[in-house]
């Protein structure tokens, strides 16, 4: 089994496909029925319980690590049941937190996965999977419901973000057995961004300043496209 290499074909051709099915994939929705359109959203339901459910059973029983390692705490599983309460409840507050943390988490998880084999190791076929569910309920958002991002969302989701961070933060010191979840202790393993940042722990630090600077950078992107997009429908 070889180690990741961000630069492989493999890596790129996974993660371009993945791109492409988060794409077109929901699409297909824009003119579906409702039933179809809810059968989706089960479907997307039943898949992150199922992803969940291995990641626990991979970290307890296969790489048997203690089992506080494996709980659902890490961001991308924010986003995840964000994306989902937001498709079943319609809040536009849960959406708003998929949008920045799906597409900049999941996102940077699909070209940087935190695992230390490439394809076809399953670890990370399943990071890939896993993390593709969040962008593709997105998306899904975005095209389907035509949801939008507004000015004063980076800043309340950078808020709202603060927060949890700081819970998360006791969480992992409550719980112990080296848990590192959001990765407030220690980097990840496998190559990322974080590579190029202080030793922990003022590597937290950089990663608030990058969140700050990647939230408002995500919807300038995000206003300048929608407004050509308009533009062009008019």
């Amino acid at each position: 089994m070889q180690p990741l290499n961000l630069l492989s074909l493999s890596h790129f051709l996974s993660t371009l496909i993945c791109i492409l099915v988060i794409i077109y994939l929901p699409r297909y929705f824009i003119t579906a029925t409702e039933s179809k359109k809810n059968i989706f959203k089960l479907a997307l339901l039943f898949l992150v319980i199922i992803n969940d459910g291995f990641d626990f059973y991979k970290v307890v029983y296969i790489f048997e690590n203690p089992w506080q390692r494996g709980l659902p705490l890490h961001m991308c599983d924010f986003s995840a049941y964000s994306i989902l309460a937001y498709l079943f409840t319609k809040i536009r507050i849960f959406f708003v937190f998929a949008f920045f943390w799906g597409i900049l988490g999941a996102g940077f998880a699909l070209l940087t996965p935190d695992v230390i084999y490439g394809f076809p190791y399953f670890e990370y076929i399943q990071s890939h999977i896993g993390h593709s569910f969040i962008l593709i309920g997105v998306s899904y958002a975005l095209q389907v419901d035509r949801q939008k991002i507004i000015r004063s969302d980076p800043f309340r989701i950078l808020a709202i973000t603060t927060l949890l961070l700081a819970a998360i933060y006791v969480i992992n010191s409550f719980i112990g057995m080296e848990t590192n979840y959001w990765y407030v202790n220690f980097k990840p393993e496998g190559d990322s961004i974080m590579n190029w940042m202080r030793p922990e722990p003022y590597h937290m630090i950089d990663i608030y300043i990058l969140a700050i600077v990647l939230c408002y950078l995500l919807y300038c992107i995000y206003y300048l496209f929608d407004k050509k997009t308009l533009k062009n429908n008019d």
